[in-house]
């Protein structure tokens, strides 16, 4: 495998120089509570020009209402984007009239635009925010195949690997009896970081972090010890794409990839 997958905000597009390009065409731009989406459009332009394929993420909680949609979709659709993102987006902060992903799907506003590949977010790990999270996977995949877009199922960042490779396997089986493998499946990596920085967003994410938290009390060494991805991704199994999350930052994503043999 020699092409990943990065997940960034706009604030760090700068940042990605120091990556080797080599390695990744999709760049997932993330839309943070808060944000303005305009922001989002100029990312995605700004990594247009430099070569790259900005993934930007369409969160449904995060927009005010149809009007705003059509306008941030249409934006992304004139500089070029051809992939995006569906995610729900944070509950805590929603702002508008969506409650979820399937609301935007069935505004019919996406078959406007020259989108061609639609990927939607998966949890092995479950999601805390919503107990239902395969039943809601599995529609929003029924969604994408009537439509005829292309998708990858892009998954919260996974610490567990046991539970992990199960999810593959049953999302695996599901797609291939019902749409002939039409959905990829990429798995979401932290990249090197201290382990004290990881257990931090695994509670903001609502990641489980025991194994980290287990293994932080056992060296006593919070803010020396790191995470290696290769950890994870070496015990990962039938999954097509990985798609990073640099917590602990590009510099050092760039550095370990540079190390890293394949």
């Amino acid at each position: 495998m020699s092409k990943y997958s990065l997940e960034i905000i706009p604030k760090q597009i700068e940042r990605i120089e120091i990556l080797p390009k080599e390695k990744f065409q999709d760049i997932y731009v993330a839309f943070i509570p808060g944000d303005n989406y305009k922001n989002i459009i100029l990312a995605s332009k700004t990594l247009i020009d430099k070569g790259y394929n900005p993934v930007p993420h369409i969160p449904s909680r995060s927009i005010l209402d149809e009007i705003q949609l059509n306008d941030f979709l249409l934006g992304l659709n004139n500089v070029g984007v051809k992939k995006i993102l569906a995610i729900g987006g944070s509950p805590k902060n929603k702002i508008g009239i969506f409650d979820k992903t399937m609301d935007i799907f069935n505004t019919g506003i996406l078959n406007n635009f020259d989108f061609n590949h639609i990927n939607i977010a998966g949890h092995p790990e479950g999601n805390p925010d919503d107990s239902d999270s395969e039943k809601n996977l599995y529609e929003k995949c029924h969604w994408l195949n009537e439509n005829n877009y292309k998708s990858t199922i892009v998954t919260q960042w996974t610490l567990n690997i046991e539970m992990t490779n199960n999810w593959i396997k049953k999302i695996k089986t599901f797609t291939e009896a019902n749409y002939k493998n039409n959905f990829d499946i990429s798995i979401g990596i932290a990249g090197p970081a201290k382990l004290s920085t990881l257990i931090n967003y695994a509670k903001i994410c609502g990641v489980s972090a025991t194994s980290l938290i287990i293994k932080n009390k056992k060296f006593g060494l919070a803010k020396l010890l790191k995470h290696n991805p290769s950890e994870i991704i070496s015990n990962l199994t039938k999954y097509d794409n990985v798609h990073f999350f640099p917590f602990g930052g590009i510099n050092e994503l760039s550095k370990w990839l540079e190390l890293k043999k394949e």
